[in-house]
């Protein structure tokens, strides 16, 4: 992803979600640094998009309670 528009981010992250969930530190390897704030842009656009938590070890071998989003469904027309 070379352009970081925030629609370009918004579009990325709805392309990854409607493959499967993505968790926060999944979407930030991807290239999205700051997944929450599209998250909830994209929700007040209409989608919905349910967030749980799990356990995952960031780079450095750390464990953090990490939010994993998943796509519910697409905003209405």
């Amino acid at each position: 992803m070379t352009n970081t528009s925030y629609a370009t981010q918004r579009s990325f992250i709805l392309q990854c979600l409607r493959k499967c969930p993505h968790s926060t530190l999944e979407l930030r390897a991807l290239g999205i640094c700051r997944p929450a704030p599209r998250i909830n842009e994209l929700r007040n656009k209409g989608y919905v998009i349910n967030t749980t938590r799990r356990h995952e070890y960031d780079s450095a071998g750390v464990i953090h309670s990490i939010a994993v989003y998943t796509l519910l469904a697409s905003r209405n027309r």
